[in-house]
C-alpha cells in the first residue's frame, strides 16, 4: 500500500474521532491546544509510518498518543506555572474527564455496558473495556493476566470480530468512546 494513501486513509478515519476524545478530555476548552496536539499526533504517526502501517490497533495507538501528548503538555505548563493557551489563563487545563453523568445517564450507560458484558462474557468484556476505554497496552494486560501480549492481540481480534456482527453493540462502544449524552426529549 502506498504510504501517502495509508496516511490519508488513517487521517480520514480517525481525525474526527481524536477530536471528540480530546474535546472530552479537555472539557471543551483550549480548542487551539487540542488541534495542535492532534496535528502533532498525526505528524508522529507519519514519522513512525514504517512501524505503524502494520500496527494491529492504529486507532488505539492514536488515542494513547493523544492522551500522552495532552498530559505531557499539561504537566509542562503546570511546572512552568503558565497556561497552555491564552484562553485558559485563569483556568488550568483539566486533562481528566470532568463530566459527571446524571443518574439517567448513568442508568443508560450501565445498561449498555450490561449488554456488552452479556454478549462477550464478563472476563472478555472487561478485557475489551480495559483495552479500548482504559487505555491499557497489550503488554500491560498480558502481564496482569499472566499470558503473552500476542495472546491478548488474538483475544482482542476475536472480540472485535464478534462485536462487528452486532451493530447494536458497536453503537454502545461509540457512545462509550465519544462521551455519553442521552437523547433530548
Amino acid at each position: 500500500m502506498d504510504e501517502r494513501a495509508w496516511f490519508e486513509g488513517a487521517y480520514a478515519q480517525y481525525a474526527d474521532f481524536l477530536y471528540r476524545i480530546g474535546h472530552r478530555l479537555l472539557a471543551g476548552r483550549s480548542e487551539d491546544v487540542l488541534c495542535d496536539a492532534i496535528q502533532d499526533v498525526f505528524l508522529t504517526m507519519w514519522n513512525k509510518r514504517a512501524e505503524l502501517t502494520a500496527h494491529p490497533n492504529l486507532g488505539g495507538w492514536l488515542v494513547t498518543a493523544l492522551k500522552f501528548r495532552l498530559r505531557t503538555d499539561s504537566r509542562r505548563a503546570a511546572r512552568r506555572g503558565t497556561p497552555l493557551s491564552l484562553d485558559d489563563a485563569e483556568n488550568p487545563l483539566p486533562v481528566e474527564d470532568t463530566h459527571v453523568p446524571s443518574p439517567e445517564e448513568s442508568a443508560v450507560l450501565q445498561s449498555h455496558i450490561a449488554q456488552l458484558r452479556a454478549l462477550l462474557g464478563e472476563e472478555q468484556a472487561q478485557l475489551f473495556l480495559d483495552y479500548v476505554l482504559g487505555g491499557y497496552t497489550a503488554k500491560e494486560l498480558a502481564d496482569r493476566r499472566g499470558v503473552s501480549p500476542e495472546c491478548i492481540w488474538v483475544r482482542i481480534s476475536r472480540l472485535r470480530r464478534k462485536i462487528a456482527q452486532h451493530p447494536e453493540i458497536f453503537y454502545i462502544l461509540i457512545l462509550l468512546l465519544s462521551g455519553f449524552s442521552p437523547p433530548q426529549q
